[in-house]
Order: C-alpha cells, then structure tokens, then sequence
C-alpha cells in the first residue's frame, strides 16, 4: 500500500511539473477549456443554472485602498472592486466618487462605470466648483502654461492658444466664430437716432399785470421772458401771467449725454469648466 500511494504522489508531481512545462511552453491558459484564445481564457456554465459565472476582482472599501502605498506604475491595469466610498481621498484615489470597478493607470485610479470617469477633451460643462478638480479645468483667462503637461498638450489640440478662454460674465453659444473665443459685450450706448421720436409742447407766457397796494403796472415779455418794469414792482399784491398760445417745441433728447446700459439678464452664478484630464 505504500508502494501505491507513493507512485500515486510520484505521478501527481509529473502530472503537474508537465503542465507547468506546457502552459509555459503555450503562453495560454485555459479555465473550462482545453484551447485557450488568450493568455488566461476561461469558459463559464451556461447550461448549470445553479452555478454562478464570472470573475470577482478584488473587493476593498475605498479607505482601505486609500491607505495602500504599493501601487506604483509597476502596478499599471490593476483593477479592484470598491465597495463603499469610506475615508477621505488622497492625490491617488479622487476619481473614486462611487461604488464600483476601477483600474489604475500608474498614477491615479479611474473608473470603469458607465457613469464615471468618461469624458472627452474639450467638453465643457458648468458648475458651482470653485476650482480645476478631477480633469475639468476652470475657464478663468490664466496661461495655459501654468497647466499640467498634458493639459498643454490637449490644450494645443484643441486649438486653445497662450491663455484659457474666460467664461466669465459670458454664456455659451453657438454663433460660427473660432471656437473658445469671447465675444459681445454686456453693455449697450444708444444713439440718439435710437431713441423715440417724441417731443414737448409748452407755451410761452406773453404778458402780466400785477395789482398792488402801491399801484398797478402791465407789460409784456420779450425774447428773454422778463422785463424790467415786472423786476422793479414791489408791494403786496397779485401778478396775473396771459399766454398768447405761442407754442414752442423742444426734443426730449436733444443734447443728452448717452448713458450706457447693462443688459446682463438675471442669471445664477455658475463657473464654467473645461475637460482636459491630468
């Protein structure tokens, strides 16, 4: 019996030293399969409802991957399953803003759902951030040369020139000038051609008389609308002023100083961001 069972451990240590031999030799292994089409290839059970298929990578709440500092670029395509959004993120781990997959790129972990880390360079969006924050660069008129690297570099793709467009007191439209430029203004002269044609009838006072204890007088205006005679009278009295019904017209905006108008309408403050990753 002995004799058996030590050719039987002989033969599993054969068995297992040809297969390593052969899956070295092949490049290729095969889970559930005999013909491999990849590196690691793996068959499920479709047929065995009671079996569950699939690959589970490793589960970790995100304070626990926080606290990790082994990954370095040798670690580059890891990917992991984060199954809470515990701890406060660090440079490595701020894409890490909801529960799911993620794969690191050497330097950062990114997301892998559908809802997550999935932008392209040169989307712009707006929102009540105050600063660049997770590839969304802030449109605020500073030099593109205080950018990271490779935001220069998507920078200069997308035509964006020494400084980043500033959005602000501005709003997005599609009008066919070079794109990321700023143009218009939020303030308006009128001319006086643009304002209503309209203008003011009066007439002008003709002549007096006046009826005091002193005495009385009368008279008439001239061109300058007094006269001496009406200057000189004093004592305590009444002055009764006739019009002749000489009309005079003067233009409601002759010789006006222009003013100019804001025309910003009513608006919620937002800042205004651009998509040029790290």
């Amino acid at each position: 019996m002995k004799s058996i069972s030590t050719n039987r451990y002989l033969k599993c240590i054969i068995c297992c030293f040809c297969c390593l031999i052969y899956f070295q030799s092949a490049g290729q292994i095969g889970i559930g399969n005999n013909n491999p089409k990849a590196t690691l290839d793996i068959s499920g059970n479709p047929n065995s409802v009671s079996i569950p298929d699939g690959i589970i990578a490793p589960r970790i709440n995100r304070a626990d991957l926080i606290a990790k500092a082994a990954y370095t670029t040798a670690q580059k395509g890891a990917i992991v399953y984060i199954t809470d959004l515990s701890g406060t993120t660090n440079a490595a781990t701020t894409r890490i803003t909801e529960v799911g997959y993620y794969y690191f790129d050497g330097n950062k972990w990114c997301s892998m759902n559908s809802t997550g880390f999935s932008f392209t360079y040169g989307d712009i969006k707006t929102g009540v951030q105050i600063a660049d924050h997770n590839g969304w660069v802030k449109l605020d008129g500073r030099a593109t040369n205080t950018l990271t690297q490779s935001q220069q570099i998507q920078a200069s793709v997308l035509g964006i020139g020494a400084n980043l467009p500033n959005a602000t007191n501005a709003v997005l439209i599609q009008n066919g000038n070079a794109l990321g430029s700023i143009s218009g203004s939020n303030e308006r002269t009128l001319a006086q051609n643009q304002l209503p044609n309209v203008s003011l009838n009066y007439s002008r006072l003709s002549s007096y008389t006046t009826d005091g204890i002193a005495g009385s007088s009368s008279g008439t205006f001239g061109t300058t609308g007094t006269t001496s005679a009406l200057i000189g009278w004093s004592g305590n009295g009444r002055i009764n002023f006739t019009s002749n019904n000489n009309n005079q017209t003067s233009s409601l905006n002759g010789a006006v100083a222009q003013q100019v108008l804001d025309i910003t309408p009513k608006s919620m403050s937002v800042n205004t961001f651009i998509f040029l990753g790290d």
